[in-house]
């Protein structure tokens, strides 16, 4: 017979009062592992789709239009540059030869090449990879630092335009992108766990980073704040900081070093610093004199960039707002930290940009993932204020997402449209110049030298007393007579024309894609 007030509540408080294991107590811990089991598959599976997104729907775009990732001059330098010399020096064990831009991203297709070979594709699946990592590390992040509409921070960035764009290129830009928020997630994980090797990881994937895009150095400053604020001993920061100068030093030292001291031809990885200049100023520019020639552009540089996000190629006129919103939620309810992180992140590159004399769309990519995390928490916030509103908040933001994907689409088909218009340009250039002449071009010499059959020479790189020792052969000109006089006038290419209009003469052959092709005349 059981023994009176048996298995009642204040019996069962009695137990646990005396630590008695009871069946309820020895349960919960079981059913802790098991919940924390599930969120864990749970995030991966979010994080596994967000980057599927990017990689599957940019991936199968660019194989149906039969993109090789190949367009405009960086993307042609990066290529040749990893599977030729860089490629060379790493199968020989040779110094690594000098190229305008940090190696990061080069050194990572060099070493796809040795399993894909000396083809574009190698620099394709690195970008494609790093695209998704891009989107799905965005999510893990905001999770990571227990902020809400974590999913839909990822999401906006599985979705975004540029993101496909850049995806399916040649060049380095989700690299950077991919290692800078892998490594801010580190930084995070190392701040609730407080265990060094996660902070060791966050060194070395920024200091990756810095070496795949300058600009990532600059968001490694509100990442070091971020870090002393969650220091837990000071010998993890010196090892931190060892990792970084391990990384950075060996390649940056040598040409900051050079341009500083005046030796330009010797700052290897450095060119962005010999040509790059920077002033508050410039925000409410928009008109520059820079190593590109002369540039105006239709906004001033800080509106431009201030504007860049809401574009379709980002995150559109509808979404973009709600990181607004974010941002007050942000103040208001955060850490003092994480606001200071994500915040930071994305106001020290849209600083650096506004202030530097260019304007380009892509260069807005190293600030969108805390701009998402940003726009994530706005919607979160917007979702707990309307209550049975709901629905409308829902259909808002469906329609937000409709207009970024129609808006990426537009944008990877004109690009990749462009790219078909200059294969056009090099047949049409190929049927018009003869196969014993030469072809000096400004513009798409890289293209011609990758697709055209005659031998092409930069004009850029020829300085008008070089010319006669170029014209041994019979000789045709392709470049943009506006562009030249306008952009670039008394500099090369300019100074070129004008020697060989005014010199032996040039006969128009005819334009295409707003190019005049010429012959010059013997």
């Amino acid at each position: 017979m059981a023994r009176p007030g048996a298995g009642v509540p204040g019996e069962a408080l009695a137990d646990e009062r005396w630590g008695k294991r009871t069946p309820a107590r020895r349960a919960a811990p079981r059913l802790e592992l098991a919940l924390n089991s599930a969120r864990v598959r749970d995030s991966r599976m979010i994080a596994s789709t967000l980057g599927a997104i990017v990689v599957v729907g940019a991936g199968v775009f660019a194989g149906v239009r039969r993109f090789d990732g190949l367009y405009g001059q960086d993307a042609f330098a990066y290529f040749d540059y990893a599977t030729g010399p860089l490629r060379h020096a790493l199968l020989t064990l040779e110094p690594w030869p000098p190229f305008f831009w940090p190696p990061g991203y080069p050194l990572l297709v060099s070493l796809a090449s040795m399993l894909l070979g000396q083809t574009p594709l190698a620099g394709q699946l690195v970008s494609l990879l790093m695209g998704g990592v891009a989107a799905a590390f965005t999510y893990l992040l905001a999770r990571e630092l227990d902020l809400e509409g974590a999913a839909f921070a990822g999401l906006l960035v599985a979705l975004c335009g540029q993101v496909w764009q850049s995806s399916v290129v040649v060049m380095s830009d989700t690299t950077g992108l991919a290692t800078a928020t892998v490594g801010i997630w580190a930084l995070a994980r190392y701040a609730r766990r407080g265990v060094l090797a996660w902070l060791l990881l966050a060194s070395l994937l920024l200091s990756y980073a810095t070496l795949t895009r300058w600009i990532y150095g600059l968001v490694a400053v509100p990442c070091a704040v971020y870090a002393l604020a969650s220091l837990r001993h000071w010998q993890h920061a010196a090892a931190a900081l060892l990792v970084a100068v391990v990384v950075l030093v060996p390649t940056v030292a040598p040409g900051v070093a050079a341009v500083f001291g005046m030796h330009a031809a010797d700052a290897s990885f450095a060119g962005n610093f010999e040509v790059y200049s920077w002033s508050p100023l410039n925000a409410m520019r928009r008109d520059f004199f820079t190593a590109d020639g002369h540039l105006s552009y239709t906004l001033p540089n800080g509106l431009y960039y201030a504007l860049l996000p809401g574009t379709p190629a980002y995150l559109g006129p509808l979404l973009a707002p709600l990181a607004a919103i974010g941002a007050i939620v942000g103040w208001r309810t955060w850490p003092r930290k994480s606001f200071l992180l994500i915040v930071g992140w994305a106001a020290i590159v849209f600083a650096f940009h506004a202030g530097a004399p260019w304007q380009n769309i892509r260069f807005a990519l190293a600030y969108l993932p805390p701009l998402a995390i940003l726009a994530g928490a706005g919607l979160a916030a917007a979702w707990r204020s309307l209550g049975g509103r709901r629905v409308y908040l829902a259909a808002y933001a469906a329609v937000g997402l409709l207009v970024m994907l129609v808006g990426g689409v537009r944008l990877m088909q004109g690009f990749i449209d462009r790219k078909n218009d200059d294969l056009a340009l090099v047949s049409w250039i190929n049927s018009q110049v003869p196969a014993d002449a030469q072809l000096l071009s400004f513009g798409p010499t890289l293209t011609l030298q990758h697709y055209g059959a005659a031998p092409t020479l930069d004009m850029y790189e020829i300085q008008p007393t070089e010319l006669a020792g170029v014209l041994t052969r019979p000789t045709y000109v392709l470049l943009d007579e506006s562009n030249v006089e306008q952009q670039w006038l008394g500099q090369t290419p300019d100074t070129d024309y004008r020697a060989l209009r005014d010199g032996p003469g040039l006969a128009l052959v005819g334009t295409r894609s707003g190019l005049s092709l010429f012959r010059v005349q013997q």
